[in-house]
């Protein structure tokens, strides 16, 4: 096993970043700093190799995903100087060493989020060329009617430009009470700006779905679940990987 390898799969990151941990001399073997991140490793022989003071196993790690209820009030960041409440401190409170995340949420923001310790997993879910699909329910401010909110549903599927940023939803419906929005995309606050381009306000919104796998409807806010083989395969394969081995 390579170097970058050991890292990846220990520490739930991409490719990318773990070969620049390597060479930002961040990884440790036996003590002493290593930045060629194809140094090849024998988990029999090698001795305790070090992410961040932090150690990683050198045996092949097994690809688990789990389902997050993200409630309103917690940030998706590993830490914040300015509050506790973030989903970084949740995991490692929780034991998911290893593990990141993909649909990152608003704080004000509700719902599904997937954990992950299988790095390129989530790289294709938080990757656009990959149009993994996610599905929001918005409540607007305002209450339009439903012929307006109509009107611009069909302009946000022909797509506006905000900040240089061409933004647009796939598919979009309201029945009168919410909206019930698709996106291929993940631009920053993407469904606000939507939004607030047609001077309309979100006072709530729920992501429910990300890609095959679906918000369960009975996992309360704070909970976390993890999903059965089947979902995993689906998931999977709905980002062009095959299933993996050890589930």
């Amino acid at each position: 096993m390579k170097l970058w390898r050991a890292i990846q799969e220990g520490a739930g990151v991409s490719r990318r970043k773990a070969q620049a941990l390597v060479r930002t001399g961040e990884v440790e073997l036996d003590g002493i700093v290593v930045l060629d991140p194809y140094l090849e490793l024998d988990p029999d022989t090698d001795g305790v190799l070090y992410l961040r003071g932090q150690p990683i196993p050198l045996s092949p790690r097994r690809p688990r995903v789990y389902i997050y209820h993200k409630p309103r009030g917690i940030l998706c960041s590993h830490d914040d100087p300015h509050t506790g409440d973030t989903l970084g401190r949740l995991l490692r409170r929780e034991g998911f060493i290893g593990y990141t995340w993909a649909g990152r949420l608003d704080r004000d923001a509700e719902g599904l989020v997937l954990l992950s310790n299988d790095g390129t997993l989530i790289s294709r879910l938080t990757h656009p060329r990959y149009g993994v699909e996610k599905v929001y329910h918005v409540w607007p401010g305002g209450r339009p009617r439903k012929d307006e909110m109509q009107r611009i549903l069909e302009r946000m599927k022909r797509g506006i430009e905000d900040a240089g940023e061409p933004l647009r939803i796939l598919k979009g419906r309201f029945d009168g009470r919410r909206v019930v929005v698709v996106l291929g995309q993940g631009h920053k606050h993407e469904i606000k700006r939507l939004f607030g381009h047609f001077g309309l306000s979100v006072a709530r919104l729920k992501r429910v779905s990300i890609g095959p796998t679906v918000l369960y409807p009975d996992l309360p806010p704070g909970g976390i679940a993890r999903l059965g083989r089947d979902e995993v395969i689906r998931l999977y394969t709905a980002v062009g990987l095959d299933g993996p081995a050890g589930l």
